[in-house]
């Protein structure tokens, strides 16, 4: 199963932790919304690409 996560902002040590956890044994996949000029397109993709899809925020 292919898992990706979306950050809208930094994530914090906690959501760090959380984040671990929810990819063990799992192909996982980031994607960083905060970041200053975000890839619309690649987002999509990876949406399109994963089992799962998290978003933090």
């Amino acid at each position: 199963m292919k898992m990706l996560q979306v950050y809208r902002s930094e994530p914090s040590k906690d959501v760090q932790t959380l984040v671990a956890i929810l990819n063990r044994d799992r192909e996982a996949d980031e994607f960083k919304l905060y970041a200053e000029k975000p890839d619309y397109d690649e987002l999509v993709r990876k949406i399109y690409a994963a089992d799962k899809t998290v978003c933090w925020w």
